[in-house]
This record gives structure tokens, sequence and C-alpha cells, in this order.
């Protein structure tokens, strides 16, 4: 794959995905040595619900290593999955903010590292810090784009377009440190994949079948890999 193809890609998912949102690495220094200073770190075995919907949010969280799913249940009774963080993504602190409860619910996709950093605590270090103010503003701003951009989806485009687009932000949400190859390995199951790309699971297995049979990705058991990724970008029509 071509240098600017790539950096296309990249640009045109950061309107898509939440993993260019709210990262620690992204906080100034004395704001991470704050929040750091009273985390304490947990371990998430896989499928373990973190919170549910209709928790009381007790803090943030930092995701260390692992992925972790954030889901909703439909009122029709489906789980949809709105996001998926990796490494860095810290999160949590929208229910905070608005002194609600938990809309949504954390699931572990695999085994997970956090730090959790008490509400009172996270409280204190947002009071005290104007410039870290700013940054939970635009990060809440941020995610409020990529909702809206995410129901355009859903609302205009149909399961190949679909599964196009979140096939390329899911190799950027799998890749790994100082991989070589630009493909990653999408190691996800297909129920997960459905109630990510919002279709059923027999709908998403043959559309992956004519993404195999034309080439687009190659599988091996349940772990995915782009082959095509011209042919994904422009499916996905971004």
């Amino acid at each position: 794959m071509n240098a600017l193809l790539k950096q296309k890609i990249e640009t045109r998912l950061s309107n898509f995905d939440f993993n260019e949102g709210l990262k620690l690495n992204s906080l100034p220094e004395h704001v991470r040595y704050d929040l750091l200073e009273r985390g304490t770190h947990i371990e998430l075995p896989r499928k373990e619900a973190l919170y549910r919907e209709g928790d009381s949010p007790k803090g943030i969280y930092i995701l260390k290593s692992g992925k972790i799913k954030i889901t909703q249940l439909s009122v029709d009774g489906t789980v949809q999955i709105l996001f998926i963080f990796s490494d860095g993504v810290i999160f949590g602190h929208r229910t905070i903010l608005g002194n609600d409860k938990q809309t949504i619910s954390a699931l572990a996709l695999e085994n997970c590292k956090l730090i959790f950093i008490e509400k009172e605590h996270f409280l204190k270090v947002l009071h005290s810090s104007p410039e870290f103010s700013r940054i939970l503003i635009q990060s809440v701003s941020h995610e409020f784009t990529i909702l809206i951009n995410r129901i355009n989806i859903f609302a205009q485009r149909g399961i190949k377009e679909r599964l196009a687009l979140f096939l390329l932000m899911l190799n950027e949400t799998y890749r790994i440190p100082n991989q070589f190859q630009y493909a990653s390995e999408i190691n996800m199951n297909r129920n997960d994949l459905a109630a990510f790309i919002g279709t059923s699971v027999e709908n998403l297995v043959r559309t992956l079948r004519t993404f195999k049979a034309n080439n687009y990705v190659s599988t091996s058991g349940k772990s995915i890999f782009i082959t095509d990724f011209d042919m994904l970008y422009t499916l996905a029509k971004i």
C-alpha cells in the first residue's frame, strides 16, 4: 500500500474512530503525574464487565493493555457495540462530568490491565487544572462528532460499506507497537463484529465470504486480515 493511501485512510478514520480521543500520552506531564499518583492497578479477565448500564460511576479508567468493548442494549433487546478501546485510552469520565448513571456497559474483549482512578481524585485534578478541563471538553466534543458520523453511516450505508469502514477502523485498533506490516490481525469473533457494524451474524458471514472471494480480506480461524486496502477504502466511501 502506498504512503498516500495510508495517509488518506488514517486521516479520514479520525472522524469515526474514538481511539483518536482522550489518551494518557496526550495529557500534560503534571496531569498524568497527579492522576496516576492515586491510581489502582486492576486486571479484568476476558468477557468480564467493568461496569454495566445503570451503575453509578465510581471513577475513570486508563486501559494499559487489552481491548474493551463499550456496548448498549437496544429497545429490541439486541446489543450494539459502540466503541472498542485499545491501549492508552482514558474512559469513564463522561458520566461523571454529566452527573449521570452509566448509560453504557464496558466489557473485556480480551484479558485487560487497567488503572482505576477514583471519582473524587479525578474531579480534584480536573478542578485544579484548566488545561485538563480544556482537553476533556475537546474529547467530549470529539466523541459527539463521532457519534453523529456513526449515526449517518448506519442510516445511509449498506452492510458492505459499513463492513469495509469498520474493518479499516479495527485494523488500527488491533495494531501492535512496532508492527512491521500495515495489515493487523483483527482477532474478533463474528458475534461481536456483527454487533459492531449493526447487522446479523448471518449477513456478516455472507458479506465476509464475498470479501474473501474478491480478495479484499483473508481469514484464519476467527482472525481477519485486510489484503486490499484500496478497495475497502473505496467501498467505505469516506
